[in-house]
């Protein structure tokens, strides 16, 4: 008999172990995502939002955690996490996006998605956006969203107001392939270096500017720059990529809540970010700034020379991808 209850106490006790188990499983999702950039900056903020929305509204179906400010590495190694899985999403800048798959080119390539109207109505066009948002499931990724940090321009020491005011400067770029070709056919030789040493380097004058958005010259460059010209070349955007196995295995409902939230939220930035585009010209000048509008012809001349750069790119992005996303540009 004792051993009859023995026997009945340790299958009680495997039973009640696998039902702690099963309600283990059956726990919150872990949604881990990342970006390289600090929360205060343009873009990067809805990162936090996302996290408190979840967690606060959702915590019985999802745990979301951000990680920010390279917590995770660079952005080149957030996105190798992702598709390893490592995170379930991150923020991947446009200027990187293009080595991910060309078809993101559209993006990068100067003055062809050139403005905010251009990408709110993208984003209404299904099939464009299908078309791109799912062009990384061959690499383990998909988008599902973007948003902005800003309107380019150029950002110097020293006032740009023609095309030969600029050929005489040293410009900042990153090591991307666009943005080498933007510089080079402007007829530029610019100078590759991480974001980190920027600042040090306007200081020291080994560099005289760069291009960078008005959001953020108004929140980071105003102490090292006393001059921004409008060329309004391109708009900087972070795509949100997800680790497409991880999410296409998740259950409905953990998927439309994620979704519901992302889609939320990247909306409440990118009309945040275009506010803050809208009065940075005025918010620049109060801080010392001088603002340089271009002439119709010096802007044409800026615009004319990018011609080779879509010449250079286009076999890579495929030429159907880009006529027809040239053509939905020109009506917008």
């Amino acid at each position: 008999m004792k051993k009859r209850r023995i026997g009945w106490n340790v299958l009680g006790a495997i039973f009640m172990g696998l039902l702690f188990a099963a309600n283990g499983i059956a726990g919150p999702v872990s949604f881990k995502y990342a970006t390289f950039i600090p929360p205060n900056e343009p873009g990067s903020e809805v990162g936090v939002w996302i996290q408190k929305d979840l967690n606060a509204n959702a915590s019985n179906l999802v745990k979301a955690t951000y990680f920010h400010s390279r917590q995770m590495g660079s952005a080149i190694e957030i996105v190798k996490k992702v598709r390893m899985g490592t995170l379930q999403a991150a923020f991947c800048p446009s200027t990187l996006a293009p080595d991910l798959d060309p078809k993101f080119g559209i993006g990068t390539l100067a003055y062809c998605m050139n403005s905010y109207a251009k990408w709110e109505a993208f984003l209404q066009n299904q099939a464009l956006r299908d078309e791109l948002f799912s062009c990384l499931t061959n690499k383990g990724m998909r988008c599902l969203d973007f948003c902005y940090f800003g309107l380019y321009g150029l950002v110097t020491t020293k006032p740009v107001k023609t095309l030969a005011d600029l050929k005489t400067m040293k410009m900042r770029t990153t090591q991307a392939r666009y943005p080498l070709a933007f510089w080079k056919a402007l007829g530029v030789d610019p100078v590759t270096m991480p974001w980190g040493d920027v600042f040090p380097a306007l200081r020291q004058g080994v560099v005289d500017g760069l291009d960078q958005t008005r959001n953020v010259t108004l929140l980071r460059l105003t102490d090292v720059c006393k001059y921004f010209t409008e060329t309004n070349h391109m708009v900087g955007l972070f795509f949100f990529l997800v680790n497409d196995k991880w999410w296409s295995k998740l259950k409905p409902d953990v998927k439309n809540v994620i979704a519901a939230s992302v889609a939320k939220n990247f909306a409440k930035a990118r009309r945040k970010s275009m506010d803050l585009t809208a009065g940075a010209i005025p918010a620049l000048e109060k801080k010392g700034m001088t603002v340089i509008a271009l002439s119709p012809e010096e802007m044409q001349k800026f615009k004319d020379s990018q011609r080779q750069v879509w010449k250079q790119f286009e076999p890579e992005i495929g030429k159907a991808w880009l006529d027809k996303v040239a053509d939905f540009s020109a009506k917008h």
